[in-house]
């Protein structure tokens, strides 16, 4: 982009003399804020809202603006976190509360980020007549505010599953533009929440996290990749080396992508390429570091850890060119889906529950088996109320329900459903594994070799993410495949699209004890997939995502069949499951020789049996 192109930024009008809220100077400002309620984050971010919509019409001196809004920033701060922590972990289709909490906080910083750079204009504007203050030195701390809220917007709609606000990625690189124009980028500027920063790294920042495909991770990764990035996000940089990954196009109105896509085959004016080397470096010895102490995450606060798995997937995206491996053909067709480990294991077993699968169809565990899973055969460990009772108490009661009443003694009619729930015997039978596995009719709009882009027309049920498990069957086919969740995108008032990518052909259930030195554990739903031999994919074993790990000892199980294997390399793991490959031991059968090579028995122990 050339220094003459226009920059393309959208403020409103000053055409109000007077304002409603205080008298106009940052003092006023931070005790008026000083009074804002703090425990309804809600009322703040609304009165804020209000607040801005009308100060962004307020005639008002940069420098003035510029001193309320750093006086109401700290609330503005603290009434968006507190609403972003209210609409994550929600349904896709949100209910009508936090759709509305995610608004107010939309609008809230998209109000904010017009504020800063209204500042930001007229300190450029009113740059001859200004005293006290240095004019870059303001504008400069008011575009990275302006960037920062902006980023904020990106960030929201990405954890949310949405697409992109229209025009937020080209306000993005407009200020940054802006701040390229007066050489600003470079400028170290007190964030005041994250110590020091740039404008530059301010604006690579949601860049960057687009760049590690945010619909592929589940929100509180997204969460700490974010704070990830605010670490060590100031590694990467804007170059003009021909080699660099990534590249953006300040003009448009689009998140970077690949330096070689087509779309800058023309190299347009408002090309910028973006670095990631260093920073690949830096993510890459943290990756070392956690490896050397056992994979264990890199921990930003108590709320806010970076997951081995997460920061591999951060390396991997930011470092190589990911192309699609198959082309997509658009297909409408029916598909049944199943969501879960669970719901997997069941489906892949024929409809056998667990305790099925362990020990033969239609398997009931004996009454003695059942107690730990009875509330009414286990010992009661709470105080019994009769201990304390009184004589009167005891002939109170006696006398309240006498021998001859009609009630007294009779068996109360118990419907068989009710009865199994009581009993828990519903845990193994049919109608209950009925309502708790359940299988989805969804229709795919398009399919490739590797999986499926599904649209789920209906109100997804609970939470799906990214990561999470599902076996998939086509209508006419009776065998289930096993797959993953790689992307989920939400379209306000329309379908759900779910990315589908194949595990497995076939799924094998079995349980897994884990040996442990207090003996073995009881048995975990596992399934083992199969070798793939023509893309040389060793058999490997899919397991729920803690309590496994590699090197550890299983003994797989299911009805007339037991094999002792162990846990080698960790494929694959999401924050639903771990995927390992595993190698069989040779356990039983050392055991089986040794018995072989013991000495021949004593002919004086059958002497003891006459004994």
């Amino acid at each position: 982009m050339s220094d003459k192109a226009p920059v393309k930024l959208r403020i409103p009008r000053q055409d109000l003399t007077t304002f409603s809220y205080f008298p106009l100077t940052g003092a006023d400002a931070a005790q008026w804020a000083a009074g804002l309620p703090v425990t309804s984050a809600r009322e703040v971010a609304q009165t804020l809202a209000s607040l801005l919509g009308e100060l962004n019409r307020v005639a008002l001196p940069a420098a003035e603006r510029y001193a309320i809004l750093e006086a109401i920033r700290p609330n503005m701060n603290v009434a968006v976190a507190s609403l972003t922590r209210k609409v994550i972990n929600q349904p896709l289709v949100m209910p009508e509360e936090p759709r509305q909490l995610a608004e107010i906080a939309d609008q809230l910083l998209g109000l904010s980020s017009t504020a800063y750079t209204l500042v930001a204009v007229h300190a450029l504007r009113d740059r001859d007549t200004m005293a006290g203050v240095n004019p870059a030195r303001l504008m400069c701390e008011a575009l990275q505010r302006a960037i920062n809220l902006t980023a904020g917007k990106i960030f929201q709609h990405f954890l949310l599953y949405q697409p992109g606000e229209s025009r937020a990625w080209q306000t993005l690189h407009q200020l940054y533009h802006l701040a390229e124009r007066q050489h600003l980028t470079r400028l170290r500027v007190d964030d005041g929440d994250s110590g020091t920063t740039t404008v530059e790294a301010t604006w690579l920042r949601p860049l960057l996290l687009s760049c590690c495909k945010p619909n592929q991770v589940r929100q509180g990764d997204l969460i700490a990749m974010f704070r990830c990035l605010l670490e060590w996000g100031g590694e990467a940089e804007v170059s003009e080396h021909e080699d660099a990954l990534f590249a953006v196009d300040l003009d448009a109105d689009q998140p970077p992508t690949y330096a070689k896509s087509p779309r800058f085959a023309d190299n347009p004016p408002g090309l910028r390429r973006v670095d990631t080397s260093a920073l690949v470096v830096q993510l890459r010895a943290i990756a070392a570091e956690s490896e050397e102490n056992g994979r264990r995450d890199v921990v930003f606060d108590k709320d806010t850890r970076l997951h081995h798995h997460t920061l591999l997937h951060m390396i991997e995206a930011l470092s190589s060119v990911s192309m699609r491996n198959f082309h997509r053909t658009p297909v409408q067709q029916t598909l049944h889906v199943t969501l879960g480990l669970s719901n997997a294991h069941y489906f892949s077993a024929g409809k056998l529950n667990f305790a099925e699968v362990l020990h033969g169809k239609g398997y009931q565990p004996p009454p003695g088996e059942r107690v730990s899973s009875n509330p009414f055969l286990v010992e009661q460990k709470r105080r019994d109320p009769w201990v304390e009772a009184t004589p009167d108490d005891i002939f109170s009661g006696e006398e309240q329900a006498q021998p001859d009443d009609p009630a007294a003694g009779s068996d109360i009619a118990v419907d068989a459903r009710t009865r199994a729930a009581l009993l828990r015997e519903d845990d193994s039978g049919p109608q209950q594994d009925e309502e708790r596995f359940r299988e989805y009719t969804i229709k795919s709009i398009n399919a490739s070799p590797g999986g499926y882009c599904l649209a789920w027309e209906e109100t997804p049920p609970g939470i799906i993410r990214s990561g999470d498990l599902l076996c998939v069957r086509e209508e006419d086919h009776p065998n289930w495949v096993l797959a993953t969740i790689r992307w989920v995108s939400h379209l306000e008032g329309k379908s759900t699209l779910i990315g589908v990518e194949l595990l497995s052909p076939g799924a094998e259930p079995w349980g897994a004890r884990i040996h442990a030195e207090t003996g073995l554990s009881e048995p975990i739903r596992v399934l083992l997939l199969p070798e793939i031999k023509l893309v040389a994919q060793p058999p490997t074993l899919i397991t729920p995502r803690s309590g496994f790990r590699e090197g550890q000892g299983l003994t797989l199980l299911r009805e007339g069949s037991t094999r002792d294997v162990r846990l080698q390399r960790l494929v694959a793991t999401t924050g639903a499951y771990s995927q390992f490959e595993f190698r069989e031991t040779a356990a039983r059968a050392a055991a089986k020789v040794k018995t072989e090579r013991e000495l021949p028995a004593s002919p004086f122990r059958s002497i003891w049996s006459d004994i």
